[in-house]
């Protein structure tokens, strides 16, 4: 993973840490602008919920991108119920640049699935995830009660997004004088 992103400016990560040592293997690639995600519980670990950076002349928002538990809850339960995943990409963009505000390029990456949309002149970009499964611990067994049903719902739903999405990957913002250009590598699975 980190000779993908040999010869970058600036690392954003848009959370959900396994272990905190993995900002620092970053850092000895870039610095890194870091937020926190919604599974990042790690001691001594304190980052920002939302961060802009300015590079090339244009601002980029990072932020992790999920919601209220409710609604990210709902879009889980729709799509397993409906055996697909369901359209929620266009509220989650609103809500995203809603809560970024006037931003050129929203980074985020909560659902660990590759995005790149422009919504009005925002591009919007998930690179997906290096370990798509939600953590370095990914094939951990299902909890028990409540977390093991969680557990089950969630890994359905992104088995729901098919083998591609699921595989390694992290993104690259070309940023210039022409714009932001996203591209996404590929990783080798584990």
């Amino acid at each position: 993973m980190l000779a993908a992103l040999e010869g970058c400016d600036l690392i954003l990560h848009a959370g959900d840490l396994s272990v905190p040592s993995v900002l620092h293997d970053l850092e000895r690639v870039a610095p890194v602008v870091a937020v926190r995600g919604d599974h990042d519980r790690l001691e001594g670990l304190a980052l920002p919920e939302t961060a802009v950076v300015v590079a090339g002349g244009h601002r980029i928002g990072l932020i992790h991108g999920h919601r209220t538990r409710l609604v990210d809850a709902s879009v889980v339960a729709a799509s397993v119920a409906a055996g697909r995943a369901l359209p929620y990409r266009a509220r989650l963009s609103r809500a995203l640049m809603r809560r970024m505000g006037p931003v050129d390029a929203v980074v985020f990456g909560h659902w660990h699935e590759r995005v790149t949309r422009r919504e009005g002149g925002t591009l919007l970009f998930s690179p997906g995830a290096v370990c798509p499964w939600g953590s370095l611990e990914g094939g951990r067994p299902v909890g028990k009660g409540m977390t093991g049903f969680n557990d089950r719902a969630v890994r359905r739903f992104r088995r729901q997004l098919g083998a591609e999405a699921m595989r390694p990957s992290v993104g690259v913002l070309e940023v210039g004088s022409g714009g932001i250009r996203p591209r996404t590598i590929l990783l080798d699975g584990r």
